[in-house]
């Protein structure tokens, strides 16, 4: 899609967002916001790899549990229970002493697994070697994908993950 196409598109839209899935667009100067750019990632399947969940990781199973995880995150009326009962979709917690600590949504696409909605509570991080091994446990020897900015970045390839490209997100808040 071109930029012209996007913002026709866009014509009479007070507010809107677009994500631009390759950083090609430079919507700056027609009414849009940059609202963050963000890194591609991918890590390649491990066939063969061990299945067993890593410690403390579980899929969050009960609207109870997917109400303490939204709750985390603030995704409450994004995340509905409905998804827990997707083959295909799976709303990951790390437990400490009892607690939610961390999470993540892996969904299985067309081939490989996306990773997003990853987040740790303060004071804890996610450790995204194990992460990948807890996508490979439910969705095994399919590569994983997913995209993340600043701090989350680093630690995903600090986990194995590598960058592949760039992208950006565009936002019009207020009328042009």
């Amino acid at each position: 899609m071109t930029t012209g196409q996007v913002l026709a598109r866009l014509d009479g839209r007070e507010r809107c967002g677009v994500k631009d899935s390759f950083a090609t667009m430079d919507l700056g100067g027609e009414g849009m916001e940059l609202l963050f750019s963000a890194t591609w990632l991918h890590r390649d399947a491990e066939p063969g790899r061990r299945r067993a969940l890593p410690a403390g990781w579980v899929a969050v199973s009960s609207p109870q549990e997917l109400s303490e995880w939204t709750a985390l995150h603030d995704t409450r009326d994004v995340l509905l229970p409905a998804l827990l009962r997707r083959a295909h979709f799976r709303i990951l917690a790390r437990y400490a002493e009892g607690r939610i600590v961390a999470g993540a949504v892996v969904r299985l696409g067309s081939g490989a697994v996306d990773v997003s909605n990853v987040y740790a509570v303060p004071g804890h991080r996610v450790d995204w070697g194990e992460l990948a091994a807890v996508a490979g446990a439910f969705f095994p020897d399919r590569p994983l994908v997913g995209y993340e900015r600043g701090d989350a970045l680093a630690a995903a390839l600090d986990g194995g993950f590598v960058p592949v490209g760039e992208l950006r997100v565009w936002v019009r808040q207020r009328p042009r």
